[in-house]
């Protein structure tokens, strides 16, 4: 007598495929990043240094012989490219600090699709750094203008420049992270991508060195926040600043594939 056994295959529901994978790494990585401490550290120094910088500025301003106006808004702008650094931290421990304890291991094997850990990640990094700070540079503003005594013209504009220029920074940082895998080593290297080329550019004059400058991430963060620049729009600067932090999350997501197969 011979038996047929039968296999019926479950069908799969509407919400099978990456937008149910996506959508669920999200929540995992939302998780993940709420519940570590550094997470409120980082964004709470990122905050009140701009602040304090703009404010410090400002003080100084009022409290010079022959003093040099500048709008509050410039100030604030100043405050956030030093405050910065805090959200820098959050994004690469973001996905370094699962390096650091092994954890990445336990994610990987949740979901092996490395893209969507990545893009997750990217993607939670951001949703935290464009309201931070958005509500950083609104604070310096105002902080700036009631010390030097002036309105507060182009503030909303400002603010959202510098968000968007933080939170594009921010996924930079995460696919640099991916890359390197040590929070110190993407912290300085952050850092040095960061300062280091404005620095550069004002003591060598060479044309070609400055044109290059000025396609770097710090250049085009510059004339993005400042929203003027010589050779190209703050939209522009916006979209090529787009343009590295996807080319570095794309390089992340390629290390963690190979490294990690």
């Amino acid at each position: 007598m011979t038996t047929t056994a039968l296999t019926t295959r479950r069908p799969q529901g509407p919400g099978t495929g990456w937008p149910k994978l996506l959508g669920r790494t999200l929540g995992a990585e939302w998780t993940k990043l709420r519940s570590v401490r550094s997470t409120y550290g980082s964004l709470a120094a990122a905050v009140v240094v701009t602040v304090a910088i703009a404010a410090l500025a400002a003080w100084a301003i009022t409290t010079d012989d022959q003093p040099n106006p500048a709008p509050a808004t410039q100030l604030a702008a100043v405050g956030a490219s030093v405050g910065q650094f805090g959200l820098v931290a959050l994004a690469a421990l973001a996905i370094t600090g699962e390096f650091a304890t092994g954890s990445i291991r336990t994610t990987l094997a949740a979901t092996p699709a490395r893209w969507a850990v990545l893009t997750a990640k990217a993607a939670v990094v951001g949703a935290v750094t464009f309201p931070a700070g958005l509500v950083a540079t609104a604070l310096a503003t105002l902080t700036a203008s009631a010390i030097l005594g002036i309105g507060t013209d182009g503030i909303g504009a400002v603010s959202a420049r510098s968000a968007a220029a933080l939170t594009l920074t921010g996924v930079l940082v995460v696919g640099l992270g991916a890359v390197l895998r040590s929070a110190a080593g993407t912290i300085t290297t952050a850092v040095a991508v960061l300062f280091a080329p404005p620095i550069l550019g004002a003591i060598v004059s060479n044309e070609v060195v400055a044109t290059v400058m000025d396609y770097l991430p710090a250049g085009l963060t510059t004339v993005l926040v400042s929203g003027t620049g010589e050779r190209y729009s703050p939209e522009l600067a916006a979209l090529l600043l787009g343009v590295w932090a996807v080319v570095v999350l794309a390089a992340g997501a390629i290390a963690l594939h190979r490294r990690d197969p």
